[in-house]
């Protein structure tokens, strides 16, 4: 099994480990500490979902207005919910940022091991490359550019898809990965000589990535020239 292979299983289900990812675990301290970090944030979730406390006195108030006071129980029920969300919200949405920092980080690591997909130039007919992406879920398109490659991946446990297109400084990535969770803003990303500039559409994130003679301003056209 792979270094990425055991990644994957590890950011899928980081509490049911195989035999075999055990011993990759134990073996590298890198997949180790990766290990501790999914299990902490699942652990988080858990506790934001589950355990979000309820300022002190909360309780008493809502018990002496139900009795006393002229507002419905209903509403009253609502402004018990609302208060439980308020406490709540702020430590579900760092769990979900984390969450999607582990995705990105997962889909620039599969671009870097990759290397004999940027290599590849098949010059795919756009229509193909249109109609086998779109497939997913999300309409792109390509820009004009050359497809050098297209194939269909697994990222962190989820199907994607990855492509190749020619840029103005040489093949740009693209990743394409279901299940995004609703953060905004886009964000950058560098692993060794590549960088990766991250966005999220329609319940996707979209990955694009150049080595590091594109800079941001390329990442960003590339990114409008497919998403557009």
């Amino acid at each position: 099994m792979t270094e990425l292979e055991v990644r994957r299983q590890l950011t899928a289900d980081p509490r049911h480990l195989s035999p075999e990812v055990e011993a990759a675990v134990a073996a590298d301290p890198r997949l180790a500490q990766l290990h501790a970090d999914l299990l902490r944030h699942d652990s988080a979730m858990q506790a934001v979902l589950t355990e979000a406390p309820v300022p002190e006195g909360l309780a008493d108030r809502l018990v002496l207005r139900a009795r006393y006071g002229s507002r419905s129980r209903w509403s009253l029920a609502l402004a018990a919910a609302a208060a439980l969300l308020v406490v709540g919200i702020p430590g579900y949405f760092g769990v979900v940022e984390q969450a999607e920092a582990r995705r990105d980080e997962a889909m620039i690591t599969h671009v870097v091991q990759e290397t004999g997909e940027l290599k590849e130039d098949r010059n795919i007919a756009p229509a193909v490359f249109q109609q086998r992406v779109s497939a997913l879920g999300l309409p792109v398109q390509s820009g004009g550019f050359r497809v050098r490659h297209i194939a269909n991946c697994v990222i962190a446990g989820i199907q994607s898809r990855h492509f190749v297109l020619e840029g103005p400084s040489g093949p740009i990535s693209y990743v394409i990965l279901p299940g995004a969770r609703g953060l905004k803003g886009d964000r950058m990303l560098e692993q060794g000589a590549m960088r990766g500039l991250f966005t999220q559409r329609d319940g996707f994130t979209v990955g694009v990535f150049g080595e590091s003679n594109v800079d941001r301003a390329e990442l960003e056209r590339m990114m409008h020239a497919v998403l557009s």
